[in-house]
């Protein structure tokens, strides 16, 4: 008699039913302590949620206990030569099987090969190796960002354009993206209503007309977020609505001590078609270095008449974890430079200037400045150059930077090991992202 002791799907013993009582019962003439009969089945099946088998083959319910219960007996064996093979027959009856097994021992393999990810470009697809170079394609920035993170994960999400499976399901927390989202909508038509107002730059004797343009603003952007995202908890959303409008405010009034810069393009994109940006915005793609095509939306362009030079905003809404002395941060920061010398390139006019601003609480309302030299460009150039000759060699592996797997959506792809296995490969491969890690 057996019965299924684990519930693997739920990682938890099962207790015995009164059935299996009362089979016991019916053998001994008693009815057993149903912690004795668990300590038994246990004993006696040799199964746990580590290895849900018997420990017997021929004491095996079903087909996969049968395997696992053969594979066990063969790890445990010291002499690995006298099991060599013995287990090739479940390949022959599982082709997904024997496509796993075959992945898992290739990529395992010290050399690089094509179960890394794109690791070479063969000739039926160099026409579409070409077509994804920089020079071919516009690349948003937030895209170009993923190479330094995992070259593969760039691959998957921006060129093979994967995303995860979107379950709609009711918003019970506002999650960063929207909050994110809704912060930056907000701060534009800000600056947009206050410009047509003729109340720009933001002064100490205009915080009064600021705070109720900023209040109505919030409010219209904020219902038409909850007309979109139908939020289960109106008090939850309320409340976290409450917060990034405290934010706001606090960081108007920061508006104030501006200096002699004065807000000039809100939203200023170039490349995209999407609705809500400046319309002074640039409609194409923008060229830089001759070799290089980008395209995104800058939050704020800021203009010192004195000097006619310019200095660009990003705004954050997360915590402020940059670096100091931050250029690029190793790939991972691209909006400063780049953004300068697109705006350098589209209006024709000097950027001082860039600079990261942390428009939080969280945040803590500091700001991380760049400052744009013919150093700090030939950084940013040579990050896109390290890209483009990945993409041209056709080398984008799964080569994740550290703990780089922990929050990557194609984790399901990879699976958990991947910084591990990676270590054990040549470090000449990737000899290119090692630099561009490194680069400050």
């Amino acid at each position: 008699m057996s019965y299924p002791r684990l519930d693997v799907a739920e990682t938890r013993a099962r207790v015995p039913s009164f059935y299996a009582l009362d089979v016991v019962r019916a053998i001994t003439g008693r009815v057993p302590d149903y912690r004795a009969l668990e300590a038994d089945a246990a004993a006696a099946g040799g199964a746990s949620l580590a290895w849900p088998a018997p420990k017997q083959a021929e004491r095996a319910i079903d087909d996969l206990e049968h395997d696992l219960a053969t594979l066990r007996r063969l790890l445990d064996t010291v002499d690995r030569d006298a099991v060599k093979g013995r287990a090739h027959y479940m390949l022959g009856l599982n082709a997904a099987l024997r496509r796993s097994v075959i992945s898992r021992w290739a990529r395992d393999k010290r050399a690089w090969s094509s179960s890394d990810g794109l690791t070479r470009v063969a000739p039926g697809i160099q026409p579409a190796i070409d077509t994804n170079r920089l020079r071919q394609r516009p690349y948003s920035l937030s895209a170009l960002q993923r190479f330094s993170t995992c070259p593969y994960q760039f691959l998957l999400a921006t060129i093979y354009r994967l995303e995860p499976w979107d379950e709609p399901e009711p918003l019970m927390r506002m999650d960063p993206l929207t909050r994110g989202s809704l912060f930056h909508a907000a701060q534009a038509e800000f600056y947009r209503v206050m410009d047509a107002a003729g109340a720009l730059p933001v002064t100490r004797d205009r915080l009064g007309q600021a705070f109720t343009t900023l209040d109505a603003i919030v409010c219209r952007v904020a219902a038409e977020y909850a007309e979109l995202l139908a939020p289960a908890i109106d008090r939850v959303w309320n409340d976290e609505v409450g917060e990034i409008r405290r934010d706001l405010g606090i960081w108007v009034r920061k508006l104030a001590d501006g200096g002699p810069w004065r807000p000039e393009y809100f939203e200023f994109s170039f490349g995209l078609t999407d609705e809500g940006r400046d319309p002074r915005s640039l409609e194409q793609p923008v060229l830089i270095d001759d070799r290089f095509v980008l395209r995104g939306s800058v939050d704020l362009i800021e203009h010192d008449a004195s000097r006619d030079v310019l200095r660009v905003t990003d705004h954050k809404t997360g915590r402020n974890r940059s670096k100091q002395d931050l250029i690029v941060d190793g790939g991972k920061v691209l909006q400063p430079v780049l953004y300068s010398m697109v705006v350098e390139r589209g209006l024709g006019k000097k950027v001082e200037s860039a600079r990261l601003y942390f428009a939080t609480t969280v945040g803590g309302f500091a700001e991380c400045v760049v400052p744009i030299t013919d150093y700090t460009r030939a950084q940013a150039l040579t990050v896109l150059t390290i890209i483009d000759r990945a993409i041209e060699q056709g080398f984008l592996p799964a080569a994740p930077d550290e703990r780089a797997c922990t929050w990557c959506d194609f984790r399901p792809v990879c699976g958990p090991r991947e910084e591990e296995r990676v270590a054990k490969k040549p470090k000449d491969r990737i000899a290119d992202l090692i630099a561009l890690r490194s680069m400050r």
